[in-house]
């Protein structure tokens, strides 16, 4: 037959070619090599290989070894600590005063007493304290630590503000009422002449309510009846008693409304110009019910 195999004769004597493959074809079963190794072998090769070596070791558990730790940089912290806070380089070794001009700052640092204390228990509300009520010039104060060594303090001295007239003798006085000493305020500032006995030391304070009614009286009387004030008297048993440029005279009383009892002598000084009635003193102590004289 045509199509037998044996039947077409010898083949032909080609030369056979060998192909290498460089990657594995798709689909391709790999096979799996066994290795299998005597036991002994592998014993050996553990044997020979040698541990590596732990040094000495002391059986402490973990948490003991934490906590000594612990102890160790707290005790060091804590020993620190205790040095910086004796050591002389944290000591008040300068105070520094500011703002002073009648105020001698010696007596600010006398009073203050910080010298030589430690920065980190210095009493500054104490200090302060001691200054404002020690020096009747000071009207407020104010203290700062200034590492390492430094006590810095701000002054602000009371300022004259008017004249208190008491006894023959003048005194200084500020928008307070505090005596700063002996002698005039400035040309120009209030002036209260006080029918008061004795005289005055510097620190003490004067009549308050003459003080605001008289504040209150020169800022708003030469817009109320436009005249100068000369004089606020302060009466005792009477109160305030104002004194004008014109030669009229009002008793007010206290500090109490000043502005309303102002503004009742401004109509009564237009009725009575209208009127022509002439007068020289007024009671405004009664508010809405003046008594002219």
């Amino acid at each position: 037959m045509i199509g037998d195999r044996n039947s077409r004769g010898p083949k032909p004597n080609l030369p056979r070619m060998i192909v290498k493959r460089q990657k594995e074809v798709v689909g391709a079963h790999r096979e799996r090599a066994i290795v299998t190794r005597p036991r002994g072998v592998v014993e050996a090769r553990r044997a020979s290989t040698p541990a590596p070596s732990r040094g000495f070791r002391i059986g402490i558990p973990r948490r003991v070894l934490v906590v000594a730790a612990a102890v160790g940089v707290l005790a060091a912290m804590v020993g620190g600590g205790v040095y910086t806070y004796e050591s002389p380089l944290f000591r008040v070794a300068e105070v520094r005063v500011d703002g002073t001009s009648r105020i001698d700052s010696a007596d600010v640092i006398a009073a203050a007493a910080l010298q030589d204390e430690s920065m980190f228990t210095a009493n500054l509300g104490e200090a302060q304290h001691a200054i404002a009520t020690g020096l009747p010039l000071v009207k407020s104060v104010k203290l700062e630590r200034e590492w390492p060594d430094t006590i810095h303090i701000v002054i602000e001295e009371r300022q004259a503000w008017g004249t208190w007239d008491q006894g023959g003798a003048q005194y200084m006085i500020d928008r307070d009422g505090v005596v700063l000493g002996l002698g005039a305020a400035p040309d120009g500032s209030p002036v209260i002449k006080s029918s008061e006995p004795g005289s005055r030391q510097q620190g003490d304070r004067v009549d308050y309510q003459a003080v605001d009614a008289a504040a209150e009286i020169y800022a708003r009387l030469p817009q109320e009846l436009g005249t100068q004030v000369t004089e606020v008297a302060f009466v005792a048993g009477k109160g305030v008693q104002v004194t004008t440029a014109n030669g009229q005279s009002a008793l007010l009383g206290d500090s109490s409304s000043i502005a309303y009892k102002l503004a009742v002598w401004a109509a009564v000084s237009k009725q009575a110009d209208s009127q022509r009635m002439n007068y020289t003193t007024i009671d405004l102590r009664f508010g809405n019910r003046p008594v002219l004289q």
